[in-house]
């Protein structure tokens, strides 16, 4: 019989699908990790471990003393400075009312108690201006959102960080040259003639692989997670206090890390992720609160843009997760995060939750609220559509972009990890940039909150939109749609002093619960924008994904006209406006020093 024969585009279709089906993961360096833990130096360093985490928890559980005695004597040297500043006169009479002040200096509480309660409240001013509660609350914020960042991408870094391919990156990279956008139009001809001759090469849409298809599983059924908690969260805050359900919220994340080995790709393990959705949801609307609750109103605007930490941990757990996954195995990626999570939570509690909830200034969030009124609010919903819009663009810049540039432009895929990392450590620096810049703009009154909060949700979706749009149209150099997709993503990152802000503006007493409408509106169009988004990932000719950036721009565009006429920066009357003033200071942090004066 004669040998049938395969015509190219059969050969072309077999060739692409051994490159994209990756092999399975070698699992000699998961028994070399084994083997190492029962060798002897294995033994050594597990002791080492498990005796410095020893000492580390009995300094935590020793701090409040350690704290006392070194808030003690900061405040005996701040009552010796402001002494020493004083004319000779007021010095002498400062002696004559309080002689005990000079004969016993050495720091103790009695010499504290025995201070005039001037002295002591001006000692007071200088430590809490120098050791707020608002710094320490900003730190604890930031490390919380990586966490979350880190949890909702570690299943993608666990999946990819040990797929192996039959083919090298130099075999993919010719496989691309043959048959993408750069063979079809931007080779220059062969020949002297002026004459370009387009090869004829079949477009072939790539078929999705096993890892493809485990990756978007798990990564949607977090998503339906962060869909269904933020709004009930949000009222949850208002009975139990922000400070408890925030962390709650990253502990609960990341102690749910822990099941990850035991459940690999099973049923359990989608599970895993709607619960680790659920917890990292209810995390925003919490910080929200605590954003109206602590942070005075001129610097609500940088605070909020630290909710963009999410993206630093998509960077951290990028680069770092998978040396770690290389190098130790997967499931010490899971045992990693439960640790970082316990150990975090134990640091909030210890210095947030313990000290910050019950001084809490009050506010409304536990009153009725008047739901009716919130859904029948324009600036409420601009809010939610125009978040929308930003987590459309999210999602096409994260999922869609990056392969883009290697199925089209054939962008190595050696660096696809950094490619993937470092834009989003660019993003969370841009969102602390536009936030500081908004809350000066308020501050000196240039213009009103309201054109403010229009201006930056402007810069947050009409340039991504055109950025976007132009991404098609980039020609044969990798580098221009590399540029615009760094580009799109930083100016994205104007959005937590826009919209985000917007939500605390127009009703302060409910921003929690206007946040969680907000962030459950625009996870239903991450949601989709993933489905949506994913139809083009796997084609390697241009015009699909033209389409793909175009869909995304008209997404942008429309949110964004939509709050340029809905939104707004006024409180609204539905917030109470005879309990709260539209331009209120929250109410002053108590000393982190009343406990040793009491």
């Amino acid at each position: 019989m004669k040998k049938k024969h395969q015509t190219p585009k059969v050969k072309i279709r077999e060739k692409v699908q051994e490159i994209t089906d990756p092999e399975p993961p070698d699992s000699e360096e998961e028994e070399g990790f084994s083997k190492w833990l029962r060798s002897r130096e294995g033994i050594e360093n597990i002791k080492l471990f498990v005796l410095g985490n020893s000492i580390l928890i009995c300094l935590l559980i020793s701090w409040p003393e350690v704290k006392e005695t070194l808030e003690t004597a900061y405040y005996m040297e701040e009552v010796r400075k402001y002494l020493h500043s004083q004319d000779p006169a007021q010095q002498r009479n400062q002696v004559l009312k309080d002689k005990s002040l000079f004969l016993k200096m050495a720091p103790g509480l009695e010499t504290l108690k025995r201070g005039s309660i001037q002295l002591q409240r001006v000692a007071q001013k200088v430590v809490n201006d120098q050791i707020g509660s608002r710094h320490v609350l900003a730190v604890f914020i930031v490390t919380g959102f990586v966490l979350c960042g880190v949890v909702e991408q570690s299943a993608s870094v666990a999946l990819r960080a040990n797929s192996t391919s039959s083919y090298s990156a130099a075999e993919f990279a010719e496989y691309v040259e043959n048959t993408s956008y750069i063979t079809r139009y931007c080779q220059p001809p062969s020949n002297k003639s002026i004459v370009h001759v387009v090869r004829s090469i079949p477009h072939i849409e790539i078929p999705m692989t096993r890892t493809d298809e485990t990756e978007a599983v798990l990564r949607q059924a977090f998503m339906w997670g962060s869909l269904v908690s933020p709004l009930a969260a949000s009222r949850v805050a208002a009975r139990v206090g922000a400070e408890r359900l925030f962390g709650a919220g990253v502990l609960g994340t990341g102690v749910v890390a822990i099941m990850v080995p035991a459940s690999w790709l099973t049923p359990s393990h989608v599970a895993i992720r709607i619960v680790q959705g659920i917890f990292v949801g209810a995390t925003f609307p919490a910080a929200h609160m605590l954003a109206v609750t602590w942070i005075k109103t001129k610097h609500v605007s940088a605070f909020v843009s630290l909710y963009t930490a999410v993206n630093l941990g998509y960077a951290v757990v990028g680069i770092l997760g998978t040396l770690l996954v290389r190098s130790c195995g997967r499931d010490f990626l899971s045992y990693v995060i439960a640790m970082s999570s316990f150990l975090w939570y134990f640091l909030w509690w210890r210095f947030v939750e313990e000290s910050l909830h019950p001084n809490r200034p009050k506010r409304d969030e536990h009153r009725n609220l008047p739901w009716r009124r919130l859904l029948t609010s324009k600036p409420a919903w601009a809010c939610g559509i125009t978040v929308i819009g930003s987590q459309w663009a999210d999602a096409t810049l994260m999922l869609g972009v990056t392969k883009y540039l290697k199925l089209v432009y054939g962008f190595s895929i050696e660096y696809q990890d950094i490619l993937q990392s470092l834009p989003h450590i660019g993003h969370f620096f841009a969102a602390i940039t536009f936030g500081v810049v908004v809350d000066h703009v308020r501050q000196s009154g240039i213009v009103s909150t309201t054109t403010a909060r229009k201006l930056f949700v402007y810069i947050s979706h009409f340039p991504p939109a055109a950025l976007m749009f132009v991404l098609g149209y980039t020609g044969c150099d990798p580098a221009a749609p590399a540029a615009l997709y760094t580009a799109a993503l930083a100016f994205t990152a104007a959005t937590p002093a826009g919209a985000f802000a917007s939500a605390a503006d127009i009703a302060p007493n409910f921003a929690g619960t206007v946040f969680g409408l907000c962030q459950t509106v625009g996870a239903a169009g991450l949601l989709a924008a993933n489905y949506v988004v994913s139809e083009g990932l796997h084609g390697s000719f241009a015009g699909w994904w033209r389409l793909v950036f175009g869909v995304s721009s008209a997404v942008l565009l429309t949110t964004a006209a939509f709050f340029m006429a809905m939104g707004s920066g006024s409180v609204q009357d539905w917030n109470a406006p005879g309990d709260i003033e539209p331009e209120l200071e929250p109410m002053e942090e108590p000393s982190r020093l009343d406990s040793v004066l009491e």
